[in-house]
Parts: structure tokens; sequence; C-alpha cells
């Protein structure tokens, strides 16, 4: 059994623990090691490692009166119910990747879950109160965020990252997000290595940042290859119709880049009524997690979030802000996606690129 060390444990015996060099341990505990293209595997390994032995760094802890130190109170505020049941909910990496760089951080978390408004977005401020006060400071995720919150907490100076790329007009807010821009240009450069040339875009409504990210990425590869560039289809799962499909395989497609699981779900359904397959006739990427089977049976070719690095990133930029609110620190971050073209692509079938 691994002997427990006391708090004063250092990085170095965590790289022995964990039987990697200090540099790695160093690159995990900043949040950095997916920039530093460290395995998930190796990060977890440290992570644990650093818990095992009690690891407590002095930056994020405070003085307090006497000159005691105590742990930061970090807020975790979520726009819409979004607590994870299993740990394939779409969220359970971002907070298990909160939790972790918490603990080792030697923070404390309280979680807020205010009552939602007649939009069904779980609003910050209720009468004109800031409902995240308790805590020295916030980590806010959800797919629906108010931004009129996000700009009087800035106003407020209430310290606050947003985990996700959001922009708002007027402020400059702090946020951790997924490059899906570059990660999307870098999927298109891989199907045109295939050999395809006519493209179809199938995407959401509703368009948020990682939304417009997604199909500028897709954009400015095309037309860096001189290729066409199609026009999307942004539609919801209920109002795409297969007169769609029709008309994109009767103009060349042969390749579909899918913004959302529910829009997948019905392009497949489409793809199976008129006896094709995939990716025999058509080749199908999900600009997404792919769901694990819960689409047709069968993994698909996918774009892929750094969820956990993403909370633990975060969780490093606010404590940065806490500890040195006068310092130079990266405000707005993307860290790196990754992807795979198994599964769901091949090269078009001859004749029809």
């Amino acid at each position: 059994m691994t002997k427990q060390r006391s708090r004063g444990s250092r990085q170095a015996d965590i790289a022995r623990e964990a039987g990697v060099s200090q540099s790695t341990v160093s690159m995990v505990l900043s949040g950095a090691g997916d920039l530093g293209r460290i395995s998930a595997d190796t990060q977890r390994r440290v992570l644990s490692a650093a818990r095992r032995l009690r690891y407590t760094p002095s930056g994020p802890q405070r003085p307090a009166p006497g000159g005691r130190q105590t742990p930061l109170l970090l807020g975790v505020h979520t726009f819409e119910p979004i607590f994870p049941t299993s740990a394939r909910d779409y969220y359970f990496e971002f907070l298990q990747g909160i939790e972790e760089q918490a603990a080792v951080d030697g923070c404390n978390l309280v979680l807020f879950t205010a009552a939602q408004d007649e939009a069904g977005v779980r609003r910050i401020y209720r009468g004109g109160v800031n409902g995240l006060r308790q805590a020295a400071g916030s980590l806010l995720l959800g797919h629906h965020a108010h931004r009129d919150d996000l700009a009087r907490l800035a106003t407020d100076d209430h310290p606050f990252v947003y985990i996700g790329h959001r922009e708002v007009p007027g402020t400059e807010i702090c946020y951790v997000g997924g490059d899906y821009r570059a990660a999307t240009g870098r999927m298109v450069d891989d199907l045109v290595a295939m050999g395809h040339r006519r493209f179809g875009y199938l995407g959401e409504v509703v368009r948020y940042e990682p939304q417009v990210d997604r199909w500028e990425g897709f954009a400015a590869a095309l037309e860096r290859f001189g290729l066409p560039v199609p026009a999307p289809a942004f539609a919801g799962p209920e109002k795409l119709t297969a007169q769609w499909l029709d008309e994109a395989l009767a103009a060349g497609t042969t390749a579909v880049l899918v913004e959302s699981v529910s829009l997948l779900r019905v392009l497949a359904a489409m793809i199976a009524l008129r006896g094709l397959t995939v990716p025999h006739d058509l080749s199908v990427v999900l600009l997404v997690d792919d769901p694990g089977g819960d689409v047709g049976g069968r993994s698909w070719a996918s774009l892929h979030t750094p969820r956990n690095a993403m909370g633990r990133r975060a969780v490093r930029l606010l404590t940065a802000q806490l500890t040195d609110p006068a310092g130079e620190h990266e405000r707005q971050i993307l860290l790196p996606c990754t992807h795979t073209l198994d599964e769901t692509t091949a090269p078009p079938r001859q004749g029809r690129t």
C-alpha cells in the first residue's frame, strides 16, 4: 500500500508516485496538460497521486483573520439543470474536472441552483441581488447562458469564468472553451485528403458561439481548398426533410457534417429509409462527442471536446484571478479538440467525387 504523505508533499513526490516527470506534473496541476498533449490517462494518474499525497499548493489559499490559511470557496452555477446522473451524461466530465482541480488546489465548492425564470433559464440575479456572492468567485456553465447576467456580473466585479466560448457585447469576460473552429477545419482537411469534394452541413437553429465557430471553421477550410461552400441547413430535427438529403445527393455530396445528435438521428433514419449505407454511400461526421451507440447502435466519426480539461483549466483561471487580481492572466482560453474519422467516413465511391 502506498504510504500516505503529509501536506508538505512536493511536485517531485507526485512525479515519483505517478511515474512521470516533474514537468508533466507541473503542466497537469496548472491545467495545461492538454496543451502539452499529455494523455487523459496520464493526467488522471497525476491528479490521483496528488490527492493520495494530499498535495496542497500555497497559491489558492488566502489568509484569514489571525494569519490562518482558509481554502477559497468557489461557486458552481448552472444556467439549466445539468447535474449528471451517470458518467455518460454530457456534463459529467466538466464537473469531474472542476472537482478534481479544486481538490488539488485545496478549494471548496458550492453548487448554486437558482429557480428558473419563465424561459426555463436559471438566473443569477433575483430582485437585483447577486445570488453568487457567498462564493469568492464562480464557475458558470450551461448551454443557455443569460448574457444580461454575464454582463452584470462583470460590472459587479464578481470574479467568474464561463466554461465554454461566450462573447458579451460591451465587456470582456473570462472563459475556457474548445477550439471548434480549428478542429472542424482539420476534419475538413482529412476529408479532402480522402477525396471528398462536395459537402453538406446540418446545423442547429440556435447559433451560439460554439455553433458559429464550427460553421466558420468548416467554410474557411473549403475556401482554402477552393471548394464550393454549401448553403447550410440550420434546422430543428422536426423540420429536416428527406428532400434536403435527396437534393444534397443529387448535387454530388459525398460527406455531411452534423452539429447535433438530434439532427444525426434524423439523418441516419432518412439514409436507412433510402436503402443507403454509411460510409459506403455517404460519409457522416458528428461535430460533437459520439454518444456511444445511441444512434444506429454504432460509433460515429466525431469531434471530441476536452470537457474534463476545460473544467480543470477554468478552476485554475479562477483561482489565479482570486489570488493575484493584478496579474497578467490569459483570460480567454480555447483548448485544442481532437477528432476521429473512423467508422463512418471513407473515400467517396468512384464517380461521385
